[in-house]
């Protein structure tokens, strides 16, 4: 009888203490508004915000001008100098991109623990550009608008010739998918033109003062559900 009494007071305390660390931020701690939450750790949770207006979502798509030139990127890179103001015409395809992800069969935007990994990613006349901590640009050698609703690209990729196929869709709205091809390997990316980040909501893993100890993973797009631009 006295082993099962302390047995339940270990398991109360236990609980006590994890209830008490999931109760140590307050809801105004949170980055953005929770109105769904996935899951929850001491550490912070990972949460769906339907808020558009939450300020998280400017740093999707910063205006790739006043990035570049506030992290001196035309001083270091003076090739780049006029990426920003491109003169070839690529037609009715946005310029300006970022990830989409499904997740149980929705679609949205992410906020990483680690906002490195956030990598939007801009058509320049001659370049593909990564606005991102680890700032990268890779040469595109030759393009061609095939159609209104599809641009062919051939990049320079970490030196391999690569082809990058991007087609834009109907559904999911304002998205895209992105193909590329080098040598025997292939891969495809969803992505969202920057005029509709705010569309979609947003899945936030939000550890509020630090970073979480790993991303969230989404599911694998499901390609049959994608329609394409007429």
């Amino acid at each position: 009888m006295e082993n099962s009494h302390v047995r339940l007071l270990v398991l109360f305390s236990f609980l006590a203490f994890r209830l008490s660390s999931y109760a140590q931020f307050k809801e105004s701690d949170f980055h953005c508004r929770r109105d769904s939450v996935i899951s929850q750790t001491k550490y912070g949770s990972v949460y769906i915000t339907k808020d558009h207006q939450c300020e998280l979502y400017d740093w999707f798509c910063p205006n790739p001008k006043g990035w570049m030139k506030a992290v001196g990127i035309f001083e270091n890179f003076p090739e780049l100098s006029d990426a920003c103001s491109p003169k070839i015409s690529i037609g009715n395809i946005p310029r300006y991109w970022n990830s989409l992800y499904e997740y149980k069969g929705q679609y949205y935007v992410y906020g990483p623990s680690d906002w490195m990994s956030n990598r939007p990613e801009f058509i320049s006349d001659s370049f593909l550009i990564e606005i991102a901590s680890d700032f990268g640009y890779f040469s595109i050698k030759k393009q061609a608008l095939v159609s209104p609703h599809e641009l062919h690209l051939t990049l320079d990729l970490y030196g391999e010739e690569a082809q990058l196929r991007i087609r834009m869709l109907s559904y999911p709205k304002g998205a895209a998918l992105w193909e590329y091809s080098i040598k025997s390997e292939s891969w495809s990316e969803l992505k969202v033109s920057s005029d509709f980040v705010r569309n979609y909501d947003m899945i936030n893993n939000d550890c509020v003062n630090q970073k979480c100890f790993q991303e969230f993973q989404f599911d694998e797009i499901d390609l049959s559900r994608l329609k394409f631009a007429d």
